[in-house]
Parts: C-alpha cells; structure tokens; sequence
C-alpha cells in the first residue's frame, strides 16, 4: 500500500556557511507599515509544487502588495542600532506555526509619534524591515495580519533615550518571509529586490 504521504516534496539540503564570509545582525533605521485596509491584493505564498523548487525559496513571497489609490507603506525612522527580527516556533507537533516579532525604538514621544501609535493600537497592519544585509522581510499576512504594542519612555537623566518601542508581531507559517517584490511609498516605489527607490515622476 502506498504510503499517503509519497507525493509530498522533501527538500532537504546541505547548508553550509563560509568561514570568513559576514553575517550583519540587525535591521536598518527603517520600517515600512501600511493597514491592512488599504491593500487591496497580498503577494502570494511559495508555490512547493513548482517545477525546480528549492530549499532557498521556501521563505520568499511572489508577486507584490497592491495598495489602493493615495495609500502607501508609511515609513517609520528608528534609531540607529535598535531594530531587530525574532522568529519562534509556537504550538504542538502537526500544527506548528511562528511567530514573527519586530521591535524597533523611535526617536522621541512627541505628536506625530504619539498619533502613529494611537492611530495602529488596534488596526491590522503588515510590516516590511529592511534588515543589513540587504534583503526584506515581512511581518503579517492576509491570513495573519500583524499588531503592534507599542510603548513610550521619555527618559529622566540627561543620558536617558526619549524613545517610542515599536513592538510589531505575528503569527504566520513562514520565519518572517522575505519579500523581493515592490512597495509603494511616500515619495515613489521601492524595489525590495535590489533597495532601489523609483521617485515619482522619473
């Protein structure tokens, strides 16, 4: 009797790191959120059963996020040095998923900060952080969309940080997939394949 389970594709590989070869920790002083009202279409997940599929593009999204006319990935400046990816697996054997957590700190507690957080407290939300080595990666999806919890410490001594934490989480089947698509922005379109931005008008 065949066994139920002979048609699922196994992928497994050597994985092997270059001694010598930089592994950069960390995110860039950027993150990229948008509601999950103003999208109008998700990049889709890795298709398994494509001819010539492999290990490397289990965690990569095809396609791109399509916002609504006007709507954009807004994008929040954070402190050098204090943006981060943890990814955990949660649940039981058979239906595990992860969860995907981004914590930046931004700079001050004033208005604009202040309206931004109160404007996400309770709004599904996507998020796309540009980590060091170049690549981006994603937190939510259409099935899962992301919450942030976010905090605010003015600091007391003159050598304290006046900081907005930015705490960003969601479940999701992928580690925190990577996106190579395009995002639109404020001032135009950026290429998340190459960190290229497109100003409108060029």
């Amino acid at each position: 009797m065949p066994d139920i389970c002979s048609t699922e594709k196994t992928l497994l590989k050597d994985v092997k790191f270059c001694q010598g070869k930089k592994s950069l920790p960390g995110t860039k002083k950027r993150v990229y959120i948008a509601d999950v009202r103003d999208i109008l279409a998700f990049p889709a997940k890795p298709n398994r059963s494509a001819t010539g599929f492999t290990l490397e593009q289990v965690p990569v999204l095809t396609g791109n996020f399509t916002l609504a006319e006007g709507k954009f990935f807004a994008q929040v400046d954070i402190i050098n040095n204090n943006g981060k990816i943890s990814v955990e697996a949660q649940g039981t054997y058979g239906s595990k998923t992860f969860k995907c957590t981004y914590t930046g700190n931004a700079p001050g507690t004033e208005e604009e900060l202040s309206g931004l957080i109160a404007e996400l407290l309770n709004a599904e939300i996507i998020a796309v952080v540009p980590t060091r080595t170049g690549k981006f990666r994603v937190i939510g999806s259409e099935e899962f969309p992301a919450e942030i919890n976010p905090s605010q410490d003015t600091g007391q001594a003159a050598t304290d940080t006046n900081q907005t934490v930015l705490e960003i989480s969601a479940d999701d089947e992928l580690p925190a997939p990577f996106y190579t698509g395009t995002l639109p922005v404020s001032n135009g379109t950026l290429n998340c394949a190459t960190g290229e931005l497109t100003e409108v008008g060029e």
